[in-house]
């Protein structure tokens, strides 16, 4: 783990992929039919809005800056959490949308219909890895068009499980986070500052946390929970890591497949 809890995201081949799905989109190669173009860009950017968002809860949750609210962050641990999974969550399904709408201009027969409602409302992360226990995907397009982004996803396939679990959780049913440890390192004056320094009690509530435990069954009934020992428990800094690094390979993925099936006529703009 980054010892200063920093999220290390590379997003750059996802504005080359962009750049990519651009020159595409010229119409002297495969032209914008169905405001293809858009559907991707759009998805694209709620992609960026959602890794921003990991970012941000994350920061708040584990970094030593001054509060700007009232309350605690010990009161705002769960809130946190909870808002680090849905980013991750939409994050990944953002993605499935971009990648949808760019495979659609390739061979609209092999992913789903941008342009039906229906269609789009089966936009997911099982287009790409499909059901338990196989990784055969819903749409066939990503074997043929995505191939290492698809194998890629099925190699990851137990961390995608975990975020979408944590999230269904913490959306639908209760409070994911089970406790962990502060840091202890502060700053200097950090607590002066905030008028509570040399009160423990005061300071802990404020003091960010150096570890989040996450329940390891969190759909399990609460009495059917078993006990698990600490090296089996969920961490969220794991999870965090372990989510940057997918993203950050799968754009790079992403752009290596679209650049080798996804064929042109022209590789570089022509001025018009």
């Amino acid at each position: 783990m980054s010892s200063d809890y920093t999220l290390k995201f590379d997003l750059s081949s996802y504005g080359a992929l962009d750049q990519y799905a651009l020159l595409a989109d010229q119409k002297y190669n495969l032209g914008d039919i169905d405001d293809w173009f858009g559907n991707f860009r759009g998805g694209l950017y709620g992609f960026y809005s959602r890794v921003t968002g990991v970012q941000i809860h994350y920061s708040k949750l584990h970094d030593w800056v001054l509060p700007d609210y009232s309350l605690p962050l010990i009161k705002l641990a769960e809130y946190h959490v909870s808002s680090i999974f849905f980013n991750m969550d939409s994050a990944i399904e953002c993605m499935v949308f971009a990648i949808n709408a760019l495979g659609y201009i390739a061979n609209k027969d092999q992913f789903l219909d941008i342009t039906n409602g229906r269609a789009l409302t089966k936009i997911s992360p099982r287009n790409i890895i499909g059901k338990r226990p196989e990784c055969e995907p819903d749409c066939p397009g990503y074997k043929n068009y995505f191939p290492s982004l698809q194998s890629y996803w099925c190699e990851n396939r137990e961390l995608l499980s975990v975020i979408f679990e944590q999230h269904d959780v913490s959306k639908h049913r209760s409070t994911i986070y089970r406790g962990g440890q502060s840091r202890n390192d502060p700053p200097p004056g950090f607590f002066e500052k905030l008028g509570i320094a040399g009160n423990k009690v005061a300071e802990g509530l404020f003091t960010p946390l150096a570890e989040v435990i996450l329940s390891p069954e969190p759909k399990a009934l609460r009495y059917q929970r078993k006990h698990k020992e600490y090296k089996d428990t969920y961490k969220l800094e794991e999870i965090a890591e372990g989510f940057c690094t997918f993203i950050n390979m799968c754009g790079t993925k992403a752009l290596q497949d679209a650049k080798t099936t996804i064929k042109l006529n022209y590789y570089d703009f022509i001025k018009q």
